[in-house]
């Protein structure tokens, strides 16, 4: 039996998701599958060496991959030859974030590791702004598809690992600010004292323990943030402003059960789509694509 190893950080659980249904499709192909959630205040040293396949696994935070996350890998030993998979997602699909593994995947190459295939799932906002509901499910409905691919590549030894485009690498770079960007940010964080009810939710959900009640009981903010967004989206009384980017608040958590069971009625991103989930036109035909290349549905 094949062993497989999923590590990934999350922050508000999209990735979490993710990674929950590939353990479920690997294991029903005979994988033996672990997961491993990247603990962003303790590293731990893994060992990869008891795995034939190492899943790594990423939110996307502004074109990028979280500092953390490149973080932990570096203080990883990879193992010579053996096989490595990315799957990260994130809220849209141009192609800036095509790129935004290329730290990561530098790192495995330099460390002599074997990475395979990288897959983008497309998972709703935590920021900026709020997806429908019935987009969601369409959305899920073609991460599936990708999934399924995902898995049939991964099982028959088959490569899939795009180039990154010159202008995608260039943009990459300098978008590496957003690894301290939400240690500047947290310093304008705010609670609305008439709408906070003093519950400690946010304390509790945050990951890097930034979040303390001082000696009056206030809800206040250290400077170590990721940005996860996990206190502005599960607030029950919408209370916490986001320093400078306040304008671009979420709140309230998708339910992604509830949401499955939603029936579409029609499509949702057709052809006629404009604006901004235009980009879903391309992502959606090219998944579709290679969905039906590889099993002739």
């Amino acid at each position: 039996m094949n062993k497989c190893l999923l590590v990934f950080y999350s922050g508000t659980n999209n990735t979490t998701y993710i990674t929950n249904k590939l353990k479920t499709r690997l294991e029903n192909e005979g994988y033996e599958v672990e997961t491993y959630r990247i603990n962003p205040i303790k590293f731990e040293k893994l060992d990869f060496s008891q795995y034939d396949l190492v899943g790594i696994g990423h939110p996307i935070y502004g074109f990028n991959l979280p500092g953390i996350v490149h973080k932990f890998f570096k203080k990883q030993t990879f193992i010579k030859d053996q096989r490595y998979f990315i799957y990260k997602n994130s809220g849209e699909t141009y192609g800036a974030n095509d790129a935004s593994s290329l730290a990561l995947r530098r790192l495995i190459k330099r460390r002599k590791g074997n990475l395979t295939n990288e897959y983008h799932f497309i998972m709703p906002y935590n920021i900026h702004f709020r997806f429908d509901e019935n987009l969601v499910k369409e959305m899920l409905g073609i991460d599936e598809l990708l999934m399924d691919i995902l898995v049939k590549e991964i099982k028959d030894n088959i490569p899939n690992v795009k180039k990154y485009k010159f202008v995608n690498r260039l943009i990459n770079h300098p978008m590496r600010l957003t690894y301290i960007g939400g240690n500047i940010n947290v310093l304008f964080y705010k609670v609305d004292k008439k709408r906070c009810i003093n519950c400690g939710l946010c304390i509790q959900k945050c990951q890097m323990n930034n979040i303390y009640r001082d000696k009056r009981g206030k809800i206040k903010f250290h400077s170590r943030c990721l940005m996860c967004m996990n206190c502005t989206l599960n607030c029950p009384k919408d209370a916490i402003k986001m320093g400078l980017f306040n304008s671009w608040r979420v709140n309230k958590p998708y339910n992604f059960k509830e949401i499955e069971k939603i029936e579409l009625k029609e499509p949702i991103i057709t052809e006629n789509t404009k604006g901004f989930f235009k980009c879903y036109i391309k992502t959606y035909e090219q998944i579709k694509t290679r969905h039906k290349e590889l099993f002739g549905e």
